[in-house]
This record gives structure tokens, C-alpha cells and sequence, in this order.
């Protein structure tokens, strides 16, 4: 099959006249930045009316010039142009510095130097129409150009598209700045003061259409897009698509030879093995299909079969080589040909396969990872254990030497499929065909070139016994593929999934998140949102995270920030762009200009009304990274999060059998129950709301007040009936023994008198709601009992309080009684609603450390306890540690969140608990982190519970 992008040519305008400059600035870039939703007009919103602004561009140029707009695009998508300047912010500040003459005193001069120093300050002190301009670094360069020029001397526009784009291939070209001021002087003086800004914001590469780029792909051809998704050659997109009617096939969609493409990525496991089998193992059609592919079909027996393979922790990569010629590029398109090599001569990988390939193939594109291989362990490292400074370094220099010579590790390309053989797309053929091609056509090269192992697999037994295999390994996970998929670029897939082991400790996913607000002063939160993809893509807030952050992290955050922050009290964003819901940050951004964080939870709320606009939000998060290799447009989407979130509902949703004796004895009732379960591990384990109060028998005796809200004898029955409790209209005397029973009322009547010498307790209705709000039973305390004579209760609740009245075993106090509490201390002054407003969001993200609950919820099971000698000692001060510091302690593995391994015996012990969690490993199994001892200690001086991949303890 001939390519057809390699045989495209450039077409011909009708109209000899070059486009001007201006048709850019005015009539497309100026009218989608002046776009709002107050100058709409009929338009349903202010995406329709940019989209439309788009289309209007194109129907003029198509009307006006012709076929040919890659001039055009070159402007209008300075981040997709291969053009590279090496300019950036700072050097641009230099660069205009020597450009305007401006000298060292003057007010213009101090301008531009300290352009991102203060810049809330200066965002506080500009007005509506000038606040926007304060981090535009462009925008800032063409005041002060406005500024120094004559005004009797008004310039017009008299540039054309094609002169700005010979100016920026000359600038290539340039590297000092004495010849980059001489190139650009004269050029700026012809520029009307639009024109300036937008001819720096192209410099700088920053994105123009931003949201809107699919759109002006799609206004200008149906298939250009599509096409832009296997290459990524402007040139050769728009050149190839002239005739908006005339559409490309599928042959011509395909994978393209040494054009870079985003490769086709897995989905995660949503439904059981037993259900995945059979979705793996679907029959082929044997309708219009080549005898050939049938009869190996036949004679493989795959019918029934799929196949399973190692999920292997690397970098995606993508190989191209056409008559000895490589491209490597990685799955976001990012050239690393440069590293890894362009030929068989240079390069620190290209250099050794030189036999690696079949002598009949002339080209050839593969799919695969590229990992690190350690001659000394003997085994793989994580690719990020390379040296990433010299391959950036290497990529930034244009150096070609081998930046790995030298090394015991070395670049190790596991290759799983293969797309294009000879001029043959190969994407369109089930992967059975696809993986004999491969075998065929690679003559492997040991630990650097190599086919990833693959098996065949039928039953749900066979994905249970590789799970056992990738936990006693401790590696990442398994593929599970279809043998009869077709490769699908840019998509997912229902039949290429990814099956990895889940912890306890989090609900199974680290999700790549972009910031699109912050607030605090002491203690930064950074705010997450999700793309609602049903909501023209406006981003609703999701979820706000401050821990997890090293001061370099924080800093390297707010470098790329800082410029973009924009104050939510003076300009708040449009709500096509995001919603915040009723938590507001104090300071907002485009997520455009943002970046990506890859967020860990230890659990995911699917029940509260939260104040995010997403409707939901994570518990207990840290920031494991910042993803630096991704865009914003990549992060997981609102609608993708909800089938996450749907899932794993079902599964914490489920009713919790607990074992409970309701026949004991007077001291073993309602103060026994609370005293035991402190005791116990079942202290740690978590109620579900529906089962929160099963075995408990309530007597409502009258109404209850709370916060100004009345709540009826009939409402607390349901309410109590509501919640697996059972009510009564009297007590019996003969039940006290038998059952718990709560008589619930506020106030002491005379019937109650009765009640109470006959020995029931009276209790305050508050403890239900204050367990509701605490999604547990909480231990009664003086502050909710009404009255009792039962000594044994007093004397339990005397050990649960300090002298003030503070709780020793509730680990957090409910807003209600905090305000109750606050209602007992003089005030000398009022406060205005906006100073305790103030006051409060201080407060809340003071990043105050409660030490005591560091490792509260959280059961830790401590290997070695029947050790002797010196392990016996480090046992004790684990055990110390934990307990300290608000944790549990499990007498086995089933049902930990973490298995704690004493320093000393980390060698003798890790064999042994991979065994014993490989017996016990089902589908269902989530299991604990394996940690050194060294995770207690990190943990303790952050405050906050550590990530646990950086301390597990390796087999």
C-alpha cells in the first residue's frame, strides 16, 4: 500500500495576493478572545458562537484565497509548528529589553523585568479590563511598545501571513540576541500593536485557539482531525485535505510510516474474570474473511482463547524504521529518535540491532515499552531510574553520542505488537495474525530487543493464577487481550484491559487531575477539577489536596503557575470554562495553563452531599507526582470518574457482618459494648450508614430540638428504623439484660423517673446524629446522657473525658458541639461576617498536624511477632509507634491495610508473607502494602500518612 501523505504536494491559491496578517488578528484570534457570555448573542453559548467564528475564517479564506491555509495554521498553532525558537519567557524579557532600548531606571524597564514578581498585588490594584493582562507577558510587550511609539504616527497593518513566516523561519536560524534584535526591529516597527502581541505569544509557542483547536480541524475538512490523530505533520494534513467533500477511507486513516501517532491505550477491569472471559473469548466471523487467516486460526485453536501478558513499568514507545531510517516518538508524541538513535551507527540502542530485524523487512512500525535493564541485578529498573537529565539533555543538545555508554543499565525495548510491515497496514488484522507476523519478522537481542512473553488463557482460574504470579513477583500487573483484536489508534478498548492488583488502603486508582484553583496562605490546597464532556468540557471542581508536597514540589508548581493565577473575588471565571461549586478558591486558572497531578486516595465519598461541583470528592489524598508528560486534556473526565465512582460503590456499599452476643450481662451493656469495641479490632472496621445501628433497640419517649430544627417522636423512629435499628413504644424490664436498649429523650419526665429507677439509661438524642455524622458508633459520653443511676456507665464515661470535658476517644468533634462549646467563652468583640469568613479559610488550610491520629483508621499487621531476640524488641517499638499515633493492630494478615516489616528482618520475612497472601489472593482480594519500617517514621515527621510505593519492601 503506498502511503499517501508521502506523494501529497503543496496546493495553489486562486487569488496571487498574499493573505494579510490582519485576517489572523482581527477576524479570528481577536474575535475568539473577545468573545463572552454578556456579547453571545443569539448564539445558545459562548462555544457555540467561537465555534462559529471559526467556521466563518475558513468559509473566508475558502472564498477569498483558496485551498491553501497552511500558512495560516503555521500562526494559528505555534504550539503544533516544529518550528523552535529556544525562547522563552526569560529570554524574551532580555530579548525586548535590548529590542526597545530600555534602560536600567526606567519605569518600562522595571515593567518587563519583574513582570511575575507581586503579581497578586498588581492583579488587586488593576481594574476588570486590565486585570487579565498582568501575567500576559505578550500583552505587557505591546503596552510598553504602544507606549514608546510616536502617536501622530499611526501604524496600519501592511504585513502578510507569508512575511511573518519567513520572519520566524529566519529567527530559527538566529541564536544570538545582537542578531535575533537586528531580525526583528524593523519588522516590530510595521506591526500595529495587536499584531505585536500575537507575534510574541507565537515566539513563545503558547497556544491561541486553546479549547477550540479541534474545532478549527474539523471546520476546515470532516477527516482533518481524524487524520491529525496517526500524524502529526501539519503540512501534510492540510496540503493532503483540500475538497471538504471529498473524504479520506480507512486505509488512508491508518497508521502512517515515520509519522508520529497517538497508539491505542487499555481500559481498566469493571467487571468480574468469569464476565471478562467471556467478552475475551468471542467467536471470530468466518464471513468474508482470507482462507489464510482462517485456517491459522483453526490450526492455533484460538477460538475460545485470549491471551494474557505482563504489564511491564516503562515508557510507551513507538518504533519506526524505514530502509535503515528510526523515529522514535513516545505515546503523547514526543520525539526520542535522538536517544535511542536515527541509524545503526549512532545512538544508544539502534546501534545494536542491526541484525535484530528480519533481512525482507524494508519498513516496519512496533508498538511496545522501552524499560531499564540492569546488567548488575540482573533484572528490570523502573525506566525513571535512568539517567532522565542527560536524555533530556541529550534531546536539548542535538547529542549524539550515547548518553547510556558506559552504564550497567542500558535502554531494553519489549515489543508486544506490530502495525506496519513493508507498505502494508497491519492495524486492521486480529492480533493472533499480528503477534505470528511479529515472531516472524524480529531476531530478538538479548536485554535489548526483545518480544514481551506472552500466554494463552481461557478460563477465569488462568487470570487468578498470573494475578498470584504478579504479587509473589511484586510487579505491576497483567494485560489481558483479545486475539482477535483490530488495533485502534487514539481510543481505548473493551478488549485490551489492564488488570492490576488492588490495595486497602485506596480505592484502586491514581488519577491525573489538572489544578484549576488553590487556596490557603499558610498551608497551599491545590483544587482538581474533572472535564464534563456532556457540559461543552467545562471543568467542575472535584476535589482539593495539600499534602504530599516537598518544598521543591511547591516551588516547581508555582513557577509555572504564578503568571496565571487569577483572583476569584475580581474576576471570576465564565461558567462555560468551571463551576466550584459552593467551596470557593481564592484563586483560580485556566486549566490550559495549568498542570497535571496524579492524586492517591485512601477512599472516595459516594454517599455526602460534598460542596464540590463534581458531586463528589476523595478522602484522605496525597499527590503522588506532578505530571509534567501530560496535558490537561488527558486528565480523566467527569463522566469517566462517575463509572469509577459507580463501581466502587457497589463494592464498599455491602453489608458488614459483625458478630454480637445480645444476651449478656448488666455490665456487659451499652458502656460494655463501646468499652470492648475499643479493645478490639473491630474498633478499626467501618459501619456502612444503612447497618449503623443494627442490634441497638431504641424507645423515643418525646421531640428533639436541634439547631433550630424540630425533629418529631414519629421522624427519630424512622430515622432510627432507617439505619438497621429497632423501636419500641415501651421498655420491659424483663428485656434489660437481653437486649440494648436506648431510651432517647432530652428532658426527664416523670414517666422517664420511672424508666430510669427501673435501671434504663436515659441518653440525649444528639448521640444519633453525632454518630451519623461520624458514620459510626461513637462512645457515650457525660455530654450525651440525659440521666442514669447505672454505676458502671458513670465510671465509664468518667475514663472517656478529660476534666474540661474533652472526648479521649472521639477522634474529631462534630461542628454542632464545637459550636456549643465555643458558646461558653466570652467574646470581648464582634467579629464582621466577612473578618470570621476570613479567619476561617485561615484557618482550614493552617495545615495544623494532629500527631495523635497520623495512622487513624488505618490496621497494621507487624511481621516477625514470633521472632525472638532483637526482632522481639523491634516488634514492641512498632507496636509503641502505632498505637501512639491513633493506629490498630492485627492479629493477621486478612483484612490489614499494611504489613509492617522490622528493619532487621526484612531479608528472612518478605519471602514468607508473599506466600502466605499468595494462598489467601482471590478476585476480590484487595491487598495490604508490604513497608519497611521506615514508613511509620516518614509518616510521623510529615504528619500524614506517607505514600507507601516509596517505602514497600522489595522480595
Amino acid at each position: 500500500m503506498a502511503l499517501f501523505l508521502d506523494h501529497v504536494t503543496e496546493p495553489s491559491n486562486f487569488n496571487p495576493s498574499p493573505a494579510p496578517f490582519d485576517l489572523l488578528v482581527s477576524d479570528l484570534w481577536g474575535k475568539l478572545e473577545a468573545t463572552t457570555s454578556e456579547n453571545k448573542g443569539q448564539f445558545p453559548s459562548v462555544s457555540a458562537k467561537k465555534v462559529s467564528i471559526i467556521e466563518s475564517f475558513v468559509k473566508t479564506w475558502r472564498t477569498h484565497f483558496g485551498q491553501n491555509v497552511y500558512l495560516a495554521v503555521r500562526l494559528t498553532f505555534p504550539n503544533k509548528d516544529g518550528r523552535k525558537y529556544f525562547i522563552k519567557d526569560v529570554a524574551l524579557v532580555r530579548l525586548v529589553t535590548k529590542l526597545l532600548n530600555l534602560q536600567k531606571g526606567l519605569a518600562d524597564y522595571t515593567i518587563i523585568r519583574n513582570w511575575k514578581k507581586s503579581y497578586h498585588y498588581k492583579a488587586r490594584l488593576a481594574g476588570n479590563e486590565e486585570r487579565a493582562g498582568v501575567s500576559d507577558l505578550p500583552l505587557i510587550i505591546s503596552r510598553i511598545v504602544l507606549r514608546r511609539r510616536d502617536q501622530n504616527n499611526v501604524v496600519k497593518s501592511s504585513v502578510s501571513i507569508e512575511e511573518v513566516n519567513n520572519l520566524l523561519d529566519k529567527l530559527t536560524e538566529t541564536s544570538h540576541a545582537k542578531d535575533q534584535v537586528a531580525l526583528l526591529q524593523p519588522f516590530i516597527d510595521r506591526l500595529t500593536i495587536a499584531e505585536v502581541r500575537y507575534l510574541f505569544q507565537i515566539i513563545l509557542k503558547e497556544s491561541i485557539l486553546s479549547f477550540f483547536e479541534r474545532s478549527f480541524f474539523v471546520a476546515w475538512h470532516p477527516d482533518a482531525y481524524e487524520l491529525f490523530k496517526v500524524c502529526n505533520d501539519m503540512k501534510k494534513i492540510f496540503w493532503a485535505l483540500t475538497d471538504p467533500e471529498k473524504r479520506l477511507n480507512r486505509d488512508q486513516l491508518c497508521v502512517q510510516l515515520m509519522y508520529q501517532f497517538v497508539p491505542q491505550s487499555s481500559k481498566k477491569l469493571e467487571v468480574s474474570y468469569e464476565a471478562l472471559c467471556k467478552r475475551m473469548a468471542a467467536k471470530m466471523s468466518r464471513e468474508g474473511k482470507d482462507p489464510k487467516l482462517l485456517q491459522q486460526y483453526d490450526s492455533e485453536l484460538i477460538e475460545d482463547v485470549f491471551l494474557i501478558e505482563e504489564k511491564v513499568d516503562g515508557d510507551r514507545m513507538l518504533m519506526h524504521m524505514n530502509e535503515g531510517k528510526f523515529l522514535w516518538h513516545t505515546r503523547r508524541r514526543r520525539d526520542y529518535t535522538m536517544v535511542y538513535g536515527e541509524n545503526y551507527h549512532i545512538g544508544s540502542l539502534t546501534k545494536h540491532l542491526v541484525d535484530a530485524l528480519n533481512p525482507a523487512v524494508k519498513s516496519i512500525v512496533l508498538d511496545g515499552e522501552m524499560v531499564a535493564w540492569s546488567k548488575d541485578q540482573n533484572a528490570l529498573l523502573p525506566f525513571g531510574t535512568l539517567r532522565l537529565a542527560a536524555i533530556q539533555e541529550a534531546i536539548q543538545q542535538f547529542n549524539t553520542v550515547d548518553v547510556y555508554e558506559g552504564n550497567n543499565s542500558w535502554p531494553f525495548f519489549l515489543i508486544f505488537d506490530i502495525l506496519h510491515l513493508n507498505g502494508k497496514d497491519l492495524s486492521h488484522l486480529p492480533l493472533f495474525y499480528r503477534k505470528s507476523i511479529l515472531a516472524k519478522v524480529v531476531n530478538e537481542v538479548p536485554h535489548r530487543f526483545e518480544l514481551l512473553k506472552w500466554v494463552k488463557a481461557s478460563l477465569p482460574q488462568d487470570i487468578k493464577v498470573n494475578m498470584q504470579q504478579i504479587v509473589s513477583d511484586n510487579n505491576e500487573g497483567i494485560m489481558v487481550k483479545s486475539l482477535l483484536l483490530n488495533y485502534r489508534v487514539h481510543s481505548r478498548d473493551n478488549t485490551w484491559i489492564k488488570v492490576k492488583p488492588e490495595y486497602l488502603e485506596n480505592f484502586g486508582e491514581n488519577l491525573d487531575l489538572v489544578v484549576i484553583g488553590k487556596v490557603g496562605k499558610i498551608k497551599t490546597s491545590y483544587m482538581c477539577g474533572l472535564r464534563d464532556d456532556e457540559n461543552e468540557g467545562s471543568y467542575k471542581l472535584f476535589c482539593s489536596v495539600a499534602n504530599g508536597f516537598l518544598h521543591a514540589v511547591y516551588r516547581h508548581i508555582e513557577s509555572k503557575l504564578c503568571n496565571f493565577w487569577v483572583d476569584y473575588n475580581e474576576r471570576k471565571p465564565a461558567k462555560e470554562m468551571m463551576q466550584f461549586g459552593t467551596k470557593k478558591p481564592d484563586y483560580w486558572i485556566d486549566p490550559a495553563n495549568s498542570v497535571v497531578l496524579e492524586i492517591k486516595a485512601r477512599s472516595i465519598e459516594v454517599t455526602a452531599d460534598t460542596p464540590y461541583a463534581a458531586g463528589s470528592t476523595l478522602h484522605n489524598l496525597w499527590c503522588r507526582a506532578v505530571r509534567d508528560d501530560k496535558g490537561y486534556e488527558e486528565c480523566i473526565s467527569l463522566q469517566e470518574y462517575q463509572e469509577l465512582k459507580a463501581r466502587y460503590s457497589l463494592d464498599i456499599s455491602k453489608v458488614q457482618t459483625v458478630n454480637r452476643d445480645l444476651k449478656r450481662r448488666r455490665e456487659d451493656s451499652l458502656y460494655g459494648i463501646f468499652s470492648k469495641r475499643n479493645k478490639n479490632e473491630e474498633k478499626c472496621e467501618m459501619y456502612g450508614l444503612l447497618s449503623l445501628f443494627r442490634g441497638l433497640h431504641f424507645i423515643i419517649a418525646n421531640d428533639y430540638e436541634i439547631s433550630d430544627n424540630t425533629f418529631t417522636q414519629g421522624e427519630l423512629e424512622q430515622l432510627a428504623s432507617n439505619h438497621g435499628g429497632i423501636t419500641h413504644l415501651h421498655p420491659k424490664k424483663d428485656d434489660l439484660h437481653a437486649k440494648t436498649i436506648l431510651v432517647l429523650s432530652d428532658q426527664v419526665t416523670p414517666r422517664l423517673e420511672r424508666w430510669l429507677k427501673e435501671g434504663f439509661d436515659i441518653i440525649s438524642p444528639r448521640w444519633i446524629f453525632d454518630c451519623l455524622q461520624n458514620k459510626q458508633l461513637i462512645p457515650i459520653e457525660p455530654q450525651f446522657v440525659t440521666a442514669s443511676e447505672n454505676p458502671h456507665l458513670i465510671s465509664a464515661m468518667a475514663s472517656r473525658t478529660d476534666p474540661f470535658g474533652d472526648s479521649y476517644t472521639t477522634s474529631s468533634l462534630t461542628p454542632a458541639g464545637f459550636f456549643r462549646h465555643l458558646r461558653g467563652f466570652e467574646i470581648p468583640k464582634s467579629l464582621t461576617g466577612k473578618s470570621i469568613e476570613s479567619e476561617m479559610s485561615e484557618l482550614a488550610h493552617a495545615g495544623t498536624v494532629v500527631l495523635a491520629n497520623v495512622f487513624g483508621g488505618c490496621k497494621m499487621y507487624i511481621a516477625g511477632e514470633d521472632q525472638g531476640g532483637e526482632s522481639c524488641a523491634s516488634v514492641c517499638r512498632i507496636q509503641r509507634r502505632i498505637l501512639r499515633f491513633g493506629g490498630y493492630i492485627a492479629d493477621k494478615l486478612q483484612g490489614c491495610s499494611y504489613i509492617v516489616v522490622p528493619s532487621l528482618q526484612e531479608r528472612n520475612l518478605i519471602d514468607g508473607l508473599r506466600c502466605q497472601l499468595l494462598q489467601e489472593y482471590t478476585e476480590q482480594s484487595r491487598l495490604p502494602y508490604i513497608v519497611s519500617e521506615k514508613f511509620l517514621g516518614a509518616s510521623i515527621e510529615a504528619g500524614e500518612l506517607a505514600d507507601p510505593e516509596q517505602f514497600l519492601v522489595k522480595g
